[in-house]
C-alpha cells in the first residue's frame, strides 16, 4: 500500500522482472550480491529475497483495486482539509481491506515455495516445507515427503479459505457503506 500510494509514479518497470525473467538468473545475482556484501546466511537477507519475489505478484494483484478507488471521495476529503496521511488511512485503505487480504494470500502462497531463495540466501540455515520437501526427495522417507507435499498444498488453501472468510466478513459489516 506503501508502494502504491508513495512510490514512484514513472519509471519502476523494474518491479515487474521478477514475474518476467526466468527465477534462475535472479537468484544467481541475489546469491552473489549477498556473498558481495557478506550477508548470505542472515534472516534479514532471507526476507529481503522472499520480498523480491512476492512483492510483484502482490503489486499485480493490488494495482487494479487502487487504481479504482473513487476519486471523488478523494476530492471530497481534500475538500474538508484532511491531510493526504488521513486520506491514506481514513478513506483508502477502508476501501482497499479486502482486496489487500486476497494479495496477503498470493504474497503467501509466492512465498511458501520459494526453495533457491531459501536455500542460497539463507545458506542452508532456514528450514521450511519447499526445502524439506527437496530434501526428503532425494532419499528420504516417502511417507514424511507425502506429509510435507501435502502441507504445502494445504497451508496456501487454508490462507485463502481463511481471507476469503475475513473478506466476507469485511463485505458483510460494511454492507451499510456501499
Amino acid at each position: 500500500l506503501l508502494w502504491l500510494e508513495w512510490g514512484p509514479q514513472r519509471g519502476h518497470r523494474w518491479v515487474w522482472l521478477p514475474i518476467l525473467l526466468p527465477a534462475l538468473p535472479l537468484v544467481v545475482g541475489q546469491y552473489a550480491l549477498a556473498l558481495h556484501l557478506e550477508l548470505d546466511g542472515q534472516f534479514a537477507t532471507l526476507i529481503w529475497g522472499h520480498l523480491l519475489w512476492v512483492v510483484p505478484w502482490m503489486l499485480f494483484v493490488l494495482k487494479p483495486a487502487w487504481q479504482r478507488i473513487d476519486p471523488r471521495l478523494l476530492l471530497i476529503a481534500r475538500t474538508l482539509g484532511w491531510s493526504p496521511m488521513k486520506i491514506f488511512c481514513c478513506v483508502k485503505c477502508p476501501q482497499i481491506l479486502r482486496p489487500v487480504l486476497v494479495t496477503l494470500a498470493v504474497g503467501f502462497s509466492v512465498s511458501i515455495a520459494q526453495y533457491m531463495p531459501t536455500l542460497w540466501l539463507g545458506a542452508g540455515r532456514f528450514p521450511t516445507l519447499t526445502t524439506e520437501a527437496v530434501a526428503l526427495s532425494s532419499g528420504g522417507s516417502t511417507g514424511i515427503l507425502a506429509a510435507q507435499a501435502l502441507w504445502q498444498l494445504l497451508l496456501p488453501l487454508v490462507v485463502f479459505t481463511l481471507m476469503a472468510g475475513l473478506s466476507l466478513w469485511v463485505g458483510h459489516r460494511r454492507q451499510g457503506l456501499r
